[in-house]
């Protein structure tokens, strides 16, 4: 796991006195990472033969603390949304590159985005 550091910066204050205050600089692979899987038409019908090693593989990265969540959007079933925690954009596109959904056909589109939490536990 990616740890922080710490960086004293020189600041001025409302009076235009100097003052150096100390920032916590996040590490590379720190946060959230939101991944989004666009399924094909009808995916209820087509992902049968696929699901379970599609959720084995979410499951392992669950049990490997990189995954802190992962599930799909229903009223349609049309995407899979993931949530990484502490991993890199490379780790999440290979991830989805080896996922069974993805090898079959059945992801039309990908995204990978980083995400700010504002509101919870780690914000």
């Amino acid at each position: 796991m990616a740890t922080s550091s710490r960086t004293p910066l020189s600041r001025q204050n409302a009076t235009g006195k100097a003052r150096t205050v100390t920032v916590a600089m996040a590490a590379e692979n720190t946060g959230y990472i939101l991944l989004t899987l666009d399924y094909v038409d009808n995916m209820l019908d087509k992902r049968g033969p696929y699901r379970e090693e599609h959720i084995a593989g979410a499951q392992k990265a669950f049990e490997e603390g990189k995954c802190a969540m992962a599930g799909a959007l229903t009223d349609p079933v049309d995407t899979g949304v993931f949530v990484f925690k502490n991993v890199g954009k490379e780790y999440v596109e290979n991830f989805v590159q080896n996922d069974a959904y993805y090898k079959a056909g059945l992801v039309k589109n990908h995204s990978i985005r980083s995400w700010m939490v504002v509101v919870g536990n780690d914000a």
